[in-house]
């Protein structure tokens, strides 16, 4: 029941959204209620994702993502990848550290 609601009030939503765009574009294009035409409208549509594709490209991060941000900003709080280069190197050869067992309060190693 609750994802039939869901999905009704997803559909009202995305339709109000798309009336709401159509009726900008027909405004700004100098056109009536229903003169634009839905392939005219597609149109448009398409034209505004290949420009703000363009956009992206531009500026030069069209193959970065928002991991690759997260990751470029916690490399400059690690002051550079200095210390991320060292928390990805293989471990040094050291001593293996001793069991301890504690029984009480006394620690057996």
């Amino acid at each position: 029941m609750g994802l039939k609601k869901a999905v009704g009030i997803l559909l009202c939503s995305t339709q109000a959204v798309i009336g709401a765009d159509y009726y900008i574009q027909t405004r700004d294009a100098g056109l009536g209620w229903g003169d634009l035409s839905a392939t005219d409208y597609g149109t448009i549509v398409q034209d505004r994702f290949a420009r703000a594709r363009a956009a992206k490209a531009a500026r030069g991060d069209a193959e970065t993502s928002l991991w690759g941000d997260v990751a470029t900003y916690g490399k400059s709080l690690l002051g550079g990848g200095e210390q991320l280069a060292e928390a990805q190197s293989p471990p040094q050869e050291e001593a293996p550290q001793p069991v301890c067992v504690r029984r009480g309060t006394v620690a057996d190693c």
